[in-house]
């Protein structure tokens, strides 16, 4: 009995505590449920905010893409079009945007817009200003380096890969100008990444691979008028002819037939070599020179390997003529240059002859980690090239016509 009576007391008075307390509670849980709904409010106010950055973003990419395409006078109306058809009145919010044709061929475009909030507008708040900026570039975004381009457009056969030619080049790309008929020629395989060929007619007699692609946006040159320009002064040597023995040769202006017979040991000092002539290695020399870069003054100057001839060249790494080992001045006639045979060869550089009609013949056996390779054409006969790019390659950014890509 006791313990009920007990029992009930207790009852009764938590009744009693609890009707006593209801305007506190209230008060409090009033109190407490300002800054929830603040924080709810906000985080209403940002989500909206980044939606309609995200839009923003969308219509400004969509704008450049659709713009960069477009003949030149057209590209900054065209985006404009496009960023009002996706963004203009659809979000509520109003934006303005501007777009620049830029000198590299890209489209750039940015946009700001202002977006109303609801919640913040108690905390002094009334809108949150969104912007968005995007740059495009016509073309398809390829990351493939171009380790050799051919800049003839007149000739045919401009790539003419013979049978028994090889070509190790699984990163690289390889790019022909030519739009005649036909514009490369295959004999063989080839092992290198892709071939991009700007004509829409070659021929194919055991197949390529891979399949070489026509009709494709190949680079165009971009050294040209862009090395550094070379002041040729006096001759230093002038029709020089070097027997078997060891050699050493310092930088300097070489006129004249510089010739090495019979078979000897060539060290090429470091820096600019200036070839106003022929300079010709022959069968058994074996030729080094690190740090080296040969400057072909005119289309009467070459610079020939025959025979049984071990060279290994590498270009500066810094310097004037960083990452160039051989080169020549724009706008030169075309003359042929051959590469007869060479044992075991290394080069490493830009080899920049976009004059020459360059024919690998007999068995050339060239590796190197770090090539470029611009000439006016190219025939591979009897070769075994094992090349991958150099620290002055080209990239890629051009594609099928009326394709464009983001560029970061």
């Amino acid at each position: 009995m006791t313990a009920s009576i007990s029992s009930e007391r207790l009852r009764s008075r938590s009744r009693r505590f609890w009707r006593a307390q209801d305007g506190q509670i209230s008060m409090i849980f009033a109190i407490a449920i300002i800054p929830i709904v603040i924080a709810i409010g906000t985080a209403v106010d940002f989500s909206k905010s980044s939606d309609t950055r995200t839009q923003l973003q969308k219509a400004v990419d969509s704008a450049v893409l659709a713009g960069v395409v477009q003949p030149s006078g057209q590209q900054v109306s065209t985006a404009n079009a496009i960023f009002r058809g996706d963004f203009g009145g659809r979000f509520g919010t109003a934006a303005s945007a501007s777009f620049t044709a830029n000198s590299d061929g890209s489209l750039t475009g940015s946009a700001s817009a202002t977006v109303n909030t609801s919640f913040l507008t108690v905390m002094g708040t009334s809108s949150l200003g969104i912007s968005a900026s995007a740059t495009a570039k016509p073309g398809a975004q390829s990351k493939s380096p171009v380790c050799i381009l051919l800049v003839s457009t007149l000739n045919s056969q401009s790539l003419l890969v013979n049978s028994g030619a090889q070509l190790n080049a699984p990163t690289c790309e390889v790019h022909v100008l030519s739009t005649q008929n036909p514009a490369a020629l295959f004999n063989a395989t080839l092992n290198v990444k892709r071939i991009c060929i700007k004509g829409s007619t070659i021929i194919k007699n055991g197949g390529v691979t891979p399949p070489a692609e026509t009709s494709c946006a190949a680079i165009s040159d971009p050294f040209a008028g862009s090395l550094p320009t070379v002041t040729v002064g006096s001759c230093t040597t002038n029709n020089k002819v070097y027997d078997p023995g060891s050699v050493t040769l310092s930088p300097g202006v070489y006129c004249g037939s510089t010739n090495f017979n019979g078979s000897g040991t060539l060290t090429l000092n470091p820096g600019l070599y200036i070839i106003k002539g022929t300079m010709t290695f022959n069968s058994g020399w074996t030729v080094t020179g690190n740090g080296v870069t040969f400057y072909l003054v005119d289309q009467n100057a070459t610079l020939t390997f025959n025979g049984n001839v071990n060279a290994t060249l590498a270009a500066p790494t810094t310097g004037t003529y960083a990452n160039i080992l051989m080169y020549e001045p724009t706008g030169l006639s075309t003359t042929n240059l051959p590469i007869n045979g060479t044992s075991g060869s290394s080069f490493t550089g830009l080899m920049y002859l976009p004059s020459r009609n360059v024919t690998i013949n007999s068995v050339s056996n060239v590796s190197s980690n770090s090539v470029t390779m611009v000439f006016n054409t190219l025939i591979l006969n009897a070769t075994n090239w094992t090349i991958a790019p150099g620290a002055l390659s080209m990239s890629v950014s051009n594609g099928p016509a009326g394709t464009a890509y983001l560029s970061k």
